[in-house]
């Protein structure tokens, strides 16, 4: 089959996820279907957004061993990684599709995660920034009024180190001076 007429091809598949991203930002009508279209696109964008987020953490921490060894050995440090604008996600069904999202949201995911990786940003910190970015793509891009949390897995390792913690600088008898 000639390539024109690969319906499945990635190239084919990103240009129909940007045009998905732009056809929910632009809904107007509040019917039945918009609503899905908004829900649908929102969390897709959570899971853009939630592997953006590792995607930055991961290659970070690549390029952190890259440049160390980069400069034992008096090399140019390369440049930073970036993000992508599109993501292949899992559905719910199981199945892998192409999400958008633009240059801004892609990259401060990434980042978030890039600087959660350098130890610049606390656990959560993290979790307060990308759930901001969700935030805003939600409401602004998607109209959507009910709130998704990003990160889930991160929250999940906070509330599980906040119970394993024993004590505390509270706990400490306070002492005159």
């Amino acid at each position: 089959m000639l390539p024109i007429f690969n319906t499945t091809s990635p190239a084919l598949l990103k240009k129909k996820a940007k045009e998905a991203f732009d056809q929910v930002s632009e809904l107007e009508s509040d019917s039945r279907n918009a609503r899905s279209m908004r829900a649908r696109a929102g969390v897709m964008a959570r899971a853009f957004i939630d592997k953006s987020f590792i995607d930055g953490a991961e290659k970070m921490a690549i390029f952190q061993d890259v440049a160390m060894a980069c400069l034992a050995q008096g090399q140019p440090i390369p440049d930073e990684p970036t993000a992508s604008v599109f993501q292949q996600v899992e559905t719910a069904a199981g199945k892998l599709v192409w999400v958008y999202l633009p240059e801004e949201y892609a990259q401060s995911a990434f980042h978030l995660g890039g600087r959660y990786q350098r130890m610049d940003i606390t656990a959560q910190q993290a979790i307060e920034g990308t759930q901001n970015l969700l935030d805003q793509i939600c409401r602004y891009e998607f109209k959507l009024d009910e709130p998704l949390s990003a990160l889930q897995f991160l929250r999940d390792e906070v509330a599980e180190g906040d119970g394993n913690d024993a004590g505390d600088v509270a706990d400490e008898p306070e002492t005159q001076g």
